[in-house]
């Protein structure tokens, strides 16, 4: 039987090294004429000033002067200097192009800059200005959304839609201009409904609001110059289930858990509330498309039974194992906040990001054990690409838990299924599986690209149809467990983050490759159709009357097995922070022991084709498959230290120790891990194309090396360098006078995990590793500023974990370790 003991504290040295900001900006390519291109620039701004010639629109909002700058690709040119232009920015583009505004229409700061530039005029020459390569009025095309592109609202259409305006910082503002559309929108005259304005936001960064208007006014709005973007609304993607018939009777009595245990809301399409294995464990279920209960019908009840089969998971975890043990033990409270209506469709008249708001503030203000959130829900045609910006949706749920640091709540959230388009047959799903798991149209999508949440993929069970097990042309793609389901979204995400974080149990498909000779294969993409016994997971039914059990495929049934898995650990530690519960959580995770020979690495291969390997198994199984009884218990051979709520100043480093491996660790055989795991919750801004993350953070490990030798070399870096480069240059600096053998290669490499905000670093320790026997290593944490000021962020905070393992239970770790760190810091206390 393996030990279960309570995770080690990571031994912290109280040293905080600060790190000098850079001093940046200008244009960093070739020399410019800057006479002529003063010149250019003054000509492009003249049209931009220009009265605009009368409109017939009856929309006459305050006509900003918003344009787009567009920077050299060397260039820089740093907020600071937008507003010391005259100047406000709006948005960073990923392609080095601002958006910025002005209130006033004559642009005279910016324009008397550039006159200096260009020495027209004399007086400073603002140098910086070469920075600039264009300045471009924003185009009806660039308020076209991507939905909107896909399909455009045709002639006599009334629909509804989501509108954006640039949000100039001012609220008052913000709602004035949405009132003055409302009202603009009810006094036109319509053919069919009346068009109108139905719901609003307006947050720090976001001006939103759901309007329902034809072809015509459509057009009208997009020539207006505060709108931003006009999309069509997003529409949640189920799966489809089929009916498990299992027996009904037999099952004892079930108790709810303990009141202190955590709760999972499930945001979804309600839950069955008077299913006999929820009701004992159901806290609340709301509605919160709309007050007046038109939209919905129903109530709270589950009427597609989406929000039952993933509640089921939420709460029992493994339902198919409850069903083999004739035992159900529920592990969390269920709270239910139902969104959608009997047809799976929000409310038109609602922003979604208004219903998730309210949704996810009315329970947790009222209930503080509701501490993981469950959306099993995404919009198949919003698709991440390289070089966009977030989703809205996302961006929301990222300023929520930024918002509710206090309350310490995990987003879970389901990567979406993906549908392989270009299939011509089920044959060919079966042949190009897995590789097609990595075609751009397989890219997760919204809101699974959240920066702050964890993000699940979807397994395989790697079973064959119990119903048709000999019928050899009714095949399962997938196969193996720990097999990507055939249907799995993939990363990465924004700004190249690891997406999906990690990965758990959704199913497989079963493909018919029944068809007549002779004749061509049937025209197929690759769709969710019934469930098939076997090869789905087994989850609670909302239809009573045939079954208390259903069978499922999809990501939305892995999600909340993460969810259960987070609520546990919440449960275990209660005042842990959602930080060090994301951080568990990654940390615990695994490759499964089976992966396509298409993601393996090798290692008679060279490193720079493993290296192309393990993105693919990033981009597929995140971190891996996570697993609770490593993520709540250390044990002989398996020791976690940990350190959690740790405020560092931005701009600062905080460096740690790993306690010198134990002689049993390297003299028997087995394999021996060591990782790192970092989790951190930034502020965030959707508008940034430069950086979705207001600060970031990232860790370097270094060995066989005394520990002041690497603090000072830090902290002389600390005097010298700019943010960016001194973590690079530092490390840099220290293998070339140190020797490479310092270094800990993690991996993946820093430039890749650093992106997101839980990022694991792993390597294994094999005979030929040297250095890692002579003391303890030496850890360096760095918290970056990017666009987050002073004032809106001075410390932030995060939590640590490392994690040393042996692949034999006989070697003994956790208490030689134990015994060192104690007997250290009694050292420690003496001085």
């Amino acid at each position: 039987m393996v030990s279960k003991f309570d995770h080690l504290k990571l031994p912290r040295i109280n040293i905080e090294l600060p790190r000098r900001s850079a001093a940046r900006g200008g244009f960093g390519g070739t020399k410019r004429d800057v006479s002529e291109h003063g010149r250019r620039l003054l000509n492009q701004l003249s049209p931009l000033i220009e009265p605009v010639k009368e409109k017939t629109s009856p929309f006459r909002l305050d006509p900003k002067l918003i344009f787009k700058i567009k920077i050299a690709e060397k260039g820089y040119f740093s907020e600071d200097m937008v507003t010391q232009a005259g100047l406000n920015l709006l948005a960073c583009e990923p392609n080095k192009a601002i958006v910025v505004f002005s209130s006033d229409n004559q642009l005279t700061e910016f324009k008397r800059r550039l006159e200096n530039y260009s020495q027209i005029q004399e007086g400073p020459k603002y140098e910086y200005l070469g920075a600039i390569d264009e300045l471009v009025p924003l185009e009806r095309e660039d308020r076209i959304g991507r939905l909107l592109q896909l399909k455009p609202v045709q002639l006599g259409e009334l629909t509804a839609l989501d509108l954006e305006l640039w949000h100039t910082g001012d609220r008052t503002e913000m709602r004035k201009y949405l009132d003055d559309i409302a009202e603009v929108l009810e006094s036109l005259p319509s053919d069919t409904a009346p068009m109108r304005m139905s719901d609003s936001y307006i947050g720090e960064y976001l001006c939103i609001a759901r309007i329902k208007v034809t072809h015509e006014v459509l057009e009208l709005l997009l020539e207006e110059k505060i709108v931003k973007e006009i999309d069509r609304p997003p529409q949640p993607a189920f799966e489809r289930t089929a009916d498990y018939n299992l027996p009904i009777s037999d099952f004892p009595e079930v108790l709810a858990p303990p009141e202190d245990n955590c709760g999972i809301l499930v945001i979804d399409s309600g839950v069955q509330r008077g299913h006999p294995l929820i009701a004992p464990v159901l806290g609340e279920t709301e509605v919160f498309p709309d007050v007046k209960r038109e939209f919905i019908k129903g109530g709270a009840d589950d009427v597609n039974g989406h929000g039952t089969n993933v509640a089921g998971i939420a709460i029992y975890g493994n339902v198919e194992n409850c069903i083999k043990k004739r035992s159900f033990e529920p592990t969390a409270w269920l709270f239910s906040a139902r969104v959608t209506n009997e047809k799976n469709a929000y409310d038109e008249d609602l922003l979604v990001e208004t219903q998730l708001d309210q949704a996810i503030r009315a329970f947790v203000e009222q209930y503080p054990n509701c501490k993981v959130i469950n959306i099993s829900l995404g919009n198949a045609d919003q698709i991440y690409r390289e070089g966009l910006k977030q989703f809205r949706l996302a961006a929301k749920i990222d300023e929520i838990a930024y918002d509710y640091q206090h309350k310490n709540i995990v987003f879970v959230i389901s990567a979406g299924n993906a549908f392989y388009e270009e299939a011509k047959s089920d044959e060919q799903l079966r042949t190009d599986y897995p590789n097609y798991l990595l075609k751009k149209s397989a890219r997760i999508i919204d809101p699974a690209t959240s920066a702050i949440a964890i993000t699940v993929g979807s397994l395989s069970l790697g079973r064959g149809s119990i119903t048709e097990p000999s019928d050899v042309r009714r095949q399962a793609i997938a196969k193996l467990p720990g097999y990507p389901s055939p249907f799995t979204r993939t990363g990465f995400g924004v700004d190249g983050m690891i997406k999906p974080d990690v990965v758990d149990f959704g199913g497989d498909v079963v493909i018919n490759l029944k068809y007549k000779e002779g004749l061509d294969l049937p025209k197929s993409k690759l769709q969710l159709p019934d469930s098939v016994a076997g090869v789905s997971v087994v989850t609670l039914s909302k239809d009573l009357k045939s079954s208390l059990f259903q069978i499922c495929s999809g990501t939305s049934f892995a999600a909340p097995r993460v969810a259960n898995l987070a609520a546990q650990l919440f449960t275990k530690y209660p005042d842990a922070s959602s930080n060090l519960i994301r951080a568990l959580i990654v940390n615990s995770a695994l490759l499964p022991k089976e992966i396509p020979p298409q993601f393996q690495c090798n290692k008679k291969q060279s490193q720079s084709i493993n290296t192309k390997q393990i993105k693919k198994q990033l981009a597929i199984y995140g971190y891996g498959q996570a697993d609770l009884e490593r993520a709540m218990y250390s044990a002989e051979n398996y020791v976690v230290l940990s350190e959690d709520n740790v405020r560092i100043k931005v701009g600062c480093f905080d460096v740690y120790e790993i306690p010198q491996l134990p002689p049993e660790f390297f003299k028997v055989k087995g394999t021996r891990m060591l990782s790192i795991t970092l989790a951190f919750d930034p502020p965030t801004r959707p508008t940034r194309g430069d950086s979705y993350l207001g600060v970031t953070m990232e860790f370097e490990l270094f060995k066989g090396i005394d520990r002041e030798l690497v603090r000072k070399a830090y902290e002389a870096a600390s005097k010298t360098s700019s943010p960016d480069e001194s973590t690079d240059n530092t490390k840099g600096k220290l293998i070339k006078q140190y020797g490479s053998g310092i270094e800990v290669k993690l991996s993946p490499g820093s430039n890749l995990r650093k992106k997101g905000t839980v990022q694991r670093g792993q390597v294994e320790i094999t005979s030929k590793s040297t250095k890692y026997d002579d003391g303890s290593m030496t850890l360096i944490v760095s918290c970056n500023r990017k666009w987050a000021k002073p004032d809106e962020i001075e410390m932030q905070r995060y939590a640590l974990v490392a994690c040393i393992t042996h692949s034999d239970p006989q070697v003994d770790l956790y208490n030689r370790m134990q015994n060192q760190m104690a007997q250290r810091e009694r050292e420690r206390a003496r001085v």
